[in-house]
């Protein structure tokens, strides 16, 4: 069963520097489950999502929700694809242009041209645990202005249903994959 534990950071241009880059390097990577987040358990793959928004005064959580993914062969949260392969499962980040800026491509010479990125960021056996980071940028809609996102996915492959709920805050990531740009 795998346990995923997504933390999202928005900051607009205003807290792009410093002091406020400080706060977001220095934030905790993964948090405690909620309490309740056992509880919870129709058929699919728990799933803790956390968003937060920088401010002048600090990260500020405007969301802190549980969900499930859908078993199904592929599950997707976010930019980050899971899928099951026996006792593991193969993660792969990929990027599409839903997604934030800048462009993320690789030339595949096979067609001779650039493509989205696709590509495993790792694979987890049981009682691994994963974190994949990954940041990028966008224009609001609204208002025009620049915004910013930090996107840290915490998932363990966990083969008990018995998990304590400080567990991504006890142990670091077996394994790590990080797709971060730089944002202008």
């Amino acid at each position: 069963m795998l346990l995923i534990q997504h933390l999202k950071v928005h900051w607009s241009k205003a807290y792009r520097g410093a002091p406020y880059s400080t706060v977001r390097s220095q934030m905790s990577k993964s948090v405690h489950l909620p309490k309740e987040f056992f509880d919870y358990n129709p058929l699919g793959y728990p799933s803790h999502y956390v968003y937060l928004e920088q401010t002048k005064t600090g990260l500020l959580e405007k969301i802190n929700r549980i969900d499930t993914l859908t078993e199904f062969e592929n599950i997707r949260s976010s930019a980050v694809e899971m899928t099951r392969k026996d006792d593991w499962y193969e993660l792969r980040y990929r990027y599409d242009y839903h997604r934030a800026l800048p462009e993320r491509r690789k030339y595949n010479p096979e067609i001779s041209m650039y493509v989205e990125l696709n590509e495993i960021a790792m694979c987890l056996k049981p009682n691994e645990y994963g974190r994949i980071t990954y940041n990028g940028r966008y224009t609001d809609f609204d208002t025009g202005e620049w915004g910013y996102n930090l996107d840290i996915i915490n998932i363990i492959n966990s083969p008990t249903e018995k998990t304590p709920l400080d567990i991504y805050i006890l142990r670091e990531p077996d394994k790590t994959y990080n797709q971060i740009a730089i944002l202008y």
